[in-house]
């Protein structure tokens, strides 16, 4: 099949230009020439395509090419028409790209968005707006879900219980026409290291305690006992050359992880107006993580082993158990009232010497204090004139008893001159070798039932959570005397 050039007479005129342009360089055909040449070939393409083929000036173009220009011209045309039209197409998109820009820079600016994590505000915790609006989606949507008018308990105006609907569903990705399912609606996976965060904010467990995730419902991991075998000399100088090295054994316990699920319930017995999606979020952010960190530093230091903390052993009840790790105020000392800096300082040497010696990022002891805030007004009076560093509580709210950092927990025995028998005071070691072992995160699930007598919701948080000590001899605990 024969080639057919789609342009041939303007591809004939480059040939003779590209042919002129070669003889010119090379010294064969001089400037005059040159043109007589273009000329003689310019009317030879035109004799060529002239009905009558015995002329070869016309005055006027071929139909051909003029037929040959027009689609040039169209061409051209249609290239510009595509280049406008792609051109206003990026003008849209870079006037969207710069509205959003504003936006972005209008938000960070109130710190709304543009951060990952809590932000502090007036000594106040605030998760993102995003995080809170995911929240009260999950909220609104699985009340929508229970049925029966609940979401209309909370939004009386239909017009409003729409737009809140609506607007639940735009921001978690649902299609607004279609039937809720009766699955639960998670918390988006991006939200939930904020409830997480808040917990770390709250909780002395999850802050101090190594946090560990588990892999299954039950998790063995090795840890080593107390009373290994220490290293000794081979003999004295060349005496101990060529010596057989003594076996050193270390005995390795298996600790079990159970996660144990373990949570609570939330009211809400106020009316929701689409306008308070973000506080409402906040609101339940906090509550949620203020509860989770509660509980797990219950199950950290005050878990006794029975029913109500699902079996799990925590510091008091484990230095109870292994007395050497516990001291025990004088007898008839049963009021938190009665302890003296002697009892404090008589916790640290039962732990083991390294504890003491452990360094933090930043160079703070990694062994500390743990007890009740309240206890501010007992160890205060242990500053006398000859001593009156003992105890330092800095503006900031960190504390130091010794030089030893102390962590508030609100958990422990507040300070009383009441009697409080067996209780524990204060705690002291690292809280690193104690694991708080964690399966999944965190969920969220909405009833009607459980408060139906008092028209309220219930929003209920759920974790799965295990305590185990990973050191036999990293905490000690000071409690006051039997009764």
């Amino acid at each position: 099949m024969r080639f057919k050039f789609k342009y041939p007479s303007l591809l004939a005129t480059l040939g003779s230009l590209a042919l002129v342009f070669v003889l010119c360089t090379l010294g064969l055909l001089s400037l005059p020439g040159a043109f007589l040449l273009l000329a003689a070939a310019q009317l030879l393409a035109l004799s060529q395509q002239s009905p009558r083929r015995g002329l070869c000036l016309l005055a006027t173009l071929t139909q051909a090419q003029v037929e040959e220009f027009e689609n040039i011209c169209e061409s051209l045309r249609v290239q510009l028409t595509d280049s406008k039209a792609d051109a206003t197409a990026m003008r849209r998109e870079l006037d969207e790209v710069r509205g959003n820009q504003r936006k972005m820079q209008k938000n960070v600016a109130f710190g709304s968005v543009g951060r990952s994590g809590v932000v502090w505000i007036g000594n106040k915790p605030f998760v993102t707006d995003d995080c809170a609006t995911a929240l009260t989606s999950v909220f609104v949507l699985e009340t929508d879900r229970l049925g029966d008018g609940a979401l209309s308990n909370l939004v009386k105006d239909a017009s409003a219980r729409e737009g809140v609907l609506n607007k639940a569903k735009t921001f978690l990705g649902l299609e607004q026409k279609t039937a809720m399912t009766t699955t639960q609606i998670p918390v988006p996976t991006i939200y939930v290291p904020q409830i997480i965060e808040l917990v770390f904010a709250y909780g002395q467990a999850r802050q101090f305690a190594t946090v560990f995730p588990l892999g299954a419902g039950t998790v063995k991991l090795p840890m080593l006992a107390a009373g290994e075998d220490n290293f000794g000399y081979l003999g004295a100088g060349t005496a101990g050359m060529s010596q057989s090295v003594p076996e050193r054994r270390v005995t390795a316990n298996l600790v079990t992880f159970t996660a144990n699920k373990a949570g609570g319930m939330i009211r809400i017995p106020t009316e929701l107006e689409e306008d308070t999606f973000v506080p409402l979020g906040q609101f339940l952010a906090r509550y949620i993580a203020r509860q989770l960190a509660l509980l797990e530093d219950k199950s950290m230091f005050m878990a006794d082993g029975t029913s109500t903390y699902a079996s799990i052993v925590g510091i008091q009840k484990y230095c109870q158990t292994n007395t050497a790790y516990l001291t025990v105020l004088g007898s008839t000392k049963t009021h938190p009232s009665d302890a003296v800096i002697a009892d404090f300082r008589s916790i640290r040497p039962l732990v083991n010497a390294a504890v003491l010696a452990n360094m933090n990022i930043g160079g703070k002891s990694a062994a500390a204090y743990f007890m009740h805030p309240s206890m501010d007004a007992l160890l205060v009076t242990f500053n006398t004139i000859n001593n009156p560093l003992i105890y330092q509580h800095l503006p900031d709210g960190s504390a130091s008893l010794d030089g030893y950092p102390i962590h508030w927990i609100g958990v422990s025995q507040a300070f009383s001159s009441a009697a409080a028998p067996s209780t524990p005071l204060a705690f002291f070691g690292d809280l690193s070798y104690w694991y708080l072992g964690e399966r999944g995160a965190p969920r969220v699930e909405v009833s009607k039932e459980v408060f139906f007598a008092t028209d309220e919701l219930a929003m209920r948080a759920l974790e799965r959570i295990d305590v185990e000590a990973m050191a036999v001899d990293a905490m000690s605990t000071l409690q006051t005397a039997a009764a």
